[in-house]
């Protein structure tokens, strides 16, 4: 028997059959579980000047992983300075970013967006049209054949109305916001049984960085910070803390596959303590202007921001006055499952700097 020449390239039945085997996944339910593949290839975030977005594409790069591709937006932002977005650009492109134009509003440049991408971070904002803008987003990532697709949401049911579960259900039913987030990850988990591709949903309480933002020139300008929770504890998460998680994922797909988690904070914290710790990092007295419901929905009215919004704004405030995050029920050891790392506690958040966005650090 003649002997193969040492140059000659041999190709396996397992490089040969798992192409064939993958565009079958995409036509035949729960193929996929068979088609795992578990290279990273290059990430797209979506939403790259974003508040976890942004984190979570530094985290990537600064881990080595140098194929990322940021999708930005390019338009206005209430409440922000000019320049912000191009700070954001300037950042990543010194780690080695590359970037994209990716508008959730416009599905004309989605199949660019991914073309060529094997995993999708996605931290998509309430915007109108979500319906259609979303699931045509999960259908061009199909139609590029992404292997994984990883998204943010908010505290999600999992398997029964237990604990976190049940709190999950209560805000879905009252807050549009939540309703929107958990419709879009129905979708997503829709994707094992139709296509190759794989998903992990990372569902969050609320950022820490929101209330901040929401009191924007409010909080900055006039030291005022005006709530409606009526003295209850809240449920807050450090953005970084959600990143972190994120990039421990993307990073290592497989023992994450097809899996939803609920990353909160370390305990409830009332908004009158938050205040207490901004005024200690800004030195000076911040006002704690506590309203009532409807006081606090015509305080937010008067920023002109549009009916959708306000309607979620005010849901949100009447969701925290109920007390619900205050249940110990509600905080989880997901996070510190996933990177054996304790959760950041407001003054921890407050305190790192380095992780906030150019243009929005707060103090």
């Amino acid at each position: 028997q003649k002997q193969q020449p040492a140059n000659t390239t041999t190709t396996t039945t397992t490089e040969i059959t798992m192409p064939i085997l993958k565009n079958l996944a995409d036509v035949i339910p729960g193929l996929g579980k068979f088609t795992f593949d578990p290279s990273v290839g290059t990430v797209l975030v979506t939403n790259g000047s974003g508040l976890i977005g942004y984190r979570v594409a530094v985290r990537l790069l600064e881990a080595g992983h140098k194929d990322v591709r940021v999708g930005i937006w390019k338009g206005g932002r209430q409440g922000l300075e000019s320049g912000y977005v191009e700070k954001i650009i300037e950042k990543l492109t010194a780690l080695g970013a590359s970037f994209v134009d990716f508008d959730w509003s416009d599905d004309r440049g989605f199949a660019e967006a991914v073309k060529g991408v094997k995993t999708v971070f996605c931290s998509i904002p309430h915007i109108q049209n979500w319906s259609d803008m979303f699931p045509a987003f999960i259908r061009c990532c199909k139609d590029a054949k992404v292997e994984h697709f990883v998204k943010v949401s908010f505290l999600r049911s999992k398997h029964n109305f237990k604990g976190v579960a049940e709190i999950a259900r209560q805000y879905r039913e009252n807050v549009p916001f939540v309703a929107f987030h958990g419709t879009c990850d129905d979708l997503l988990e829709q994707t094992k049984s139709n296509s190759r591709m794989s998903h992990t949903i990372l569902c969050c309480s609320h950022y820490m960085a929101t209330p901040l933002l929401i009191q924007g020139d409010l909080l900055r300008e006039k030291q005022k910070f005006v709530t409606a929770s009526y003295g209850m504890g809240i449920n807050y998460v450090s953005p970084n803390d959600v990143a972190e998680a994120a990039v421990v994922v993307l990073l290592n797909m497989k023992p994450h596959r097809n899996q939803i988690y609920n990353i909160t904070g370390p305990r409830p914290i009332k908004d009158s303590q938050v205040v207490k710790i901004l005024s200690q990092c800004y030195g000076k007295e911040i006002e704690h202007i506590e309203l009532g419901f409807h006081d606090y929905k015509e305080h937010v009215a008067k920023r002109g921001l549009p009916q959708w919004q306000l309607r979620d704004a005010a849901a949100w405030e009447k969701m925290k006055a109920s007390g619900i995050d205050e249940s110990p029920m509600g905080y989880t050891k997901d996070f510190e499952n996933i990177t054996g790392k304790k959760p950041e506690t407001f003054v921890d958040y407050l305190n790192n700097k380095e992780g906030m966005r150019p243009g929005l650090v707060f103090p």
